[in-house]
């Protein structure tokens, strides 16, 4: 157990538009404090900093300054993860990111040797495996419920982010933009708590537009190139033999599909989208069987922050976080090696593994 039983103090990087789902998640906590933000636009610090009643730091190293932060939140965005992820290790200080640990194999595993070498403590969401929703569907799967687990299908299909972000360029420039990178991570942790890791995958892809016209904010109508593909077909082989084929669209104006379904030996498994987790899961039986429901568990808290209050009870208790360092590393290696497959027009073998999210010492 750690020796001082005060609340972990928590300097957050980046207060863009998920920091308030956070500060709520934080809130919620007696073993959090938020204390200091920073973010390159100080105006967005000062907004929220005085909407919640902490301080604002002028810089990261202003931040990594302040002796009282125990845990760095990294809510930046993705091309910027590595550098700062790193900083806050090298200055001693545990870190929660915001998916996903880097935007490339290499500089994943650069995060990674850093924590090893820090002694510090590293987690990365998405926070959403955590969830009522996700518990109850990993405890149905593991009763046997639907039997021997087969396959799977997830899809996150819609028509990108020009429709309502102010600058989405970053979503559509290399590397680490495109609809896998950006939020393949919520469907494929599902998967990977359902089903354990990866072993191999292998995709197509396609770009659909050349250009993305902006929609809103004070680059209305502006073009913005892309660089990546936007719809992209992948299939994920698991350690445990089952299948799974993850589509992800940025180039799909509707869907009717459910986000996740689960095919067992005995019945499916209907899982709503893991981004939101509203609604229970769903068993269809064998033989036209009368449809069972399993409600999510209840908790007290918010979606948001699950992950980092995990991290603060194995601060708390010289553990270790569920969502790993290596759990973040494999989803990063996945999400590369489907991007590698549709360059190279074959099978991708997962060099990495992880170990299965340990579920049961979490609170409600």
């Amino acid at each position: 157990m750690r020796a001082n039983p005060d609340p972990l103090r928590v300097g957050m990087v980046g207060c863009g538009r998920v920091s308030s789902k956070y500060i709520e998640g934080i809130h919620a906590s007696d073993r959090l404090s938020l204390v200091t933000c920073t973010d390159l636009n100080p105006a967005n610090a000062r907004v929220v900093a005085n909407a919640h009643g902490f301080e604002v730091a002028d810089s990261l190293d202003a931040l990594l300054q302040n002796d009282s932060v125990d845990i760095v939140l990294n809510l930046t965005p993705p091309h910027a993860h590595e550098a700062i992820t790193i900083s806050a290790l090298e200055a001693g200080r545990h870190v929660y990111s915001e998916k996903p640990l880097a935007t490339t194999r290499e500089a994943a595993r650069r995060v990674v040797r850093t924590a090893a070498s820090s002694a510090r403590l590293l987690a990365c969401a998405p926070d959403q495996i955590l969830t009522g929703t996700m518990r109850a569907a990993r405890e149905m799967i593991d009763a046997g419920h639907i039997g021997n687990p087969v396959a799977a299908t997830a899809f996150m299909m819609n028509h990108g982010h020009e429709q309502w972000h102010p600058d989405p360029g970053g979503y559509y420039a290399s590397p680490g933009g495109g609809p896998f990178y950006n939020r393949a991570g919520y469907y494929v942790g599902a998967l990977i708590n359902l089903f354990g890791p990866v072993v191999e995958v292998s995709a197509m892809g396609r770009t659909t537009w050349p250009h993305r016209e902006i929609k809103t904010g004070p680059r209305i109508g502006e073009l913005i190139p892309v660089e990546v593909p936007t719809h992209i077909s992948a299939n994920l082989a698991f350690e445990n033999g089952a299948i799974a084929t993850v589509v992800t669209s940025f180039d799909v104006w509707n869907t009717s599909l459910p986000r996740i379904e689960i095919y067992g030996s005995d019945a499916t498994a209907v899982l709503p989208d893991p981004v939101t987790n509203n609604g229970s899961v769903l068993i269809l039986p064998r033989d036209g069987g009368e449809a069972q429901n399993f409600p999510m568990r209840p908790s007290q808290y918010p979606v948001a922050g699950t992950g980092i209050r995990d991290l603060a009870s194995a601060v708390d208790n010289n553990g270790q976080p569920i969502l790993d360092a290596g759990l973040a590393y494999h989803i990063v290696d996945i999400m590369e090696s489907v991007h590698d497959s549709m360059t190279q027009g074959r099978t991708q073998q997962i060099e990495s593994s992880c170990r299965r999210p340990e579920l049961g010492r979490l609170a409600s």
